[in-house]
């Protein structure tokens, strides 16, 4: 296992006690308004919120709103102008800035500027920067077997685990992602995913592996950027392409198809 992937699975290993850490700093100079519960400025409360904080802090930032009916259980740290959606159900995770999220979340890590805004279950998982995770879509955090998950052949000796995805992932409508699964920056997933997938590919339950041209991923990235108000630069550019020319073998080795996608 790289080092780098390694990092990320140590950082779901060890989220709760990280994000102790982490709301011992981030509920200073904020607004207390009921045990356990700090707020930033200009946070939007809809009705009938419940923050349960039995079992650690909550802490909101700047900007946020939370929809009415949503269920809150610390520890949780949720980031600036990020919107959470009614009726969902988040805890002892953290949460970046701008993001939108929905549906079931635990344990888990998202980084600025990813959308979870529908329902679907995301468990003791790792999600990066720039992520849109499609409505119904749900992840695998414990195996059939209550054993122990392997990432890339390493046992990483823990029994609860969902997948590490990468910046720019996309997955469709009901996408199922099996544990332990390492998925590569910028790629797309549809249906059912039991396997690692690489960057820049786009992936379909047949096993099937597409390549996703670096055109088409920096076009996906600007639109993107644009909807946030922010401009896709030269530096954005620069890292497209070193990230595709360093995962050009990956590609290569599994046997990814140069053509237009197919169902």
């Amino acid at each position: 296992m790289e080092n780098n992937l390694e990092q990320k699975v140590n950082l779901i290993k060890n989220n709760k006690e990280n994000l102790e850490k982490s709301l011992l700093v981030l509920k200073k100079g904020k607004k207390k308004i009921q045990k356990g519960v700090f707020l930033g400025k200009n946070v939007k409360l809809e009705t009938n919120i419940f923050f349960d904080t039995s079992s650690g802090d909550i802490v909101i930032g700047d900007g946020t709103k939370i929809k009415a009916n949503a269920v809150l259980r610390g520890p949780l740290t949720v980031g600036r102008d990020c919107v959470i959606s009614s009726f969902s159900e988040i805890s002892s995770s953290q949460i970046g800035d701008v993001c939108k999220i929905g549906g079931e979340v635990e344990g888990s890590i998202i980084q600025n500027y990813t959308n979870k805004q529908h329902y679907g279950c995301l468990g003791h998982s790792y999600v990066g920067s720039w992520v849109n995770i499609g409505a119904g879509t749900s992840v695998s955090d414990l195996k059939n077997t209550y054993s122990t998950i392997r990432v890339q052949g390493v046992d990483t000796g823990m029994q609860f685990l969902g997948p590490i995805i990468g910046d720019y992932v996309k997955t469709a409508i009901n996408t199922s992602i099996f544990c332990g699964k390492v998925i590569g920056p910028s790629a797309h997933l549809y249906g059912l995913v039991a396997t690692d997938v690489p960057a820049f590919t786009s992936h379909v339950s047949t096993g099937n592996l597409y390549e996703l041209s670096i055109d088409l991923a920096k076009r996906i990235q600007k639109v993107m950027m644009k909807r946030r108000g922010l401009e896709f630069g030269q530096e954005d550019h620069d890292k497209f392409e070193e990230l595709f020319k360093n995962t050009e073998l990956d590609r290569k080795n599994a046997k990814a198809k140069k053509e237009k996608l197919k169902f």
